[in-house]
């Protein structure tokens, strides 16, 4: 039996709303994830894109994109360091909001970067690798 391979980057709802819709820088940075990288999104970013596909009463692909990637859960670990985070952020006048807080903690819990183009909410977040799909090339997690 084959093991499943565990994500080593983790790309935001911002970036597939992009690929579904053609959109730039995201699309190509979707690419680029894709051919380089084991992609996984968070339970949150599945959620987020259900619920804009309900609100909407269309499919734009959703479901076949995320069919694609392995999701990172909201577990144990992760509400542990999303608890602890949120409060932080909260205290620092800093908070980005409950669903970013729990992406971000899901991504510190599996130690993943994240491709994201909401770089003013998670650059926030000490200790996330933020990749910006507009720089980021592809090859490098940097």
């Amino acid at each position: 039996m084959a093991t499943m391979a565990i994500a080593n980057l983790c790309l935001d709802t911002n970036i597939l709303i992009d690929y579904l819709k053609n959109r730039e820088p995201g699309s190509q940075a979707l690419n680029r994830a894709l051919r380089d990288y084991h992609c996984g999104i968070t339970a949150i970013a599945h959620y987020e894109l259900l619920y804009g596909m309900a609100r909407a009463r269309r499919s734009i692909g959703e479901e076949v994109l995320t069919e694609s990637f392995e999701i990172l859960a909201l577990d144990k670990a992760s509400a542990s360091i999303a608890a602890h985070l949120h409060a932080d952020m909260i205290r620092r006048n800093q908070d980005i909001g409950i669903k970013d807080t729990l992406i971000a903690a899901i991504c510190l819990s599996h130690s993943v970067p994240l491709l994201t183009a909401n770089l003013k909410h998670f650059n926030r977040v000490e200790g996330l690798l933020v990749l910006d799909p507009a720089n980021w090339k592809g090859s490098a997690l940097s």
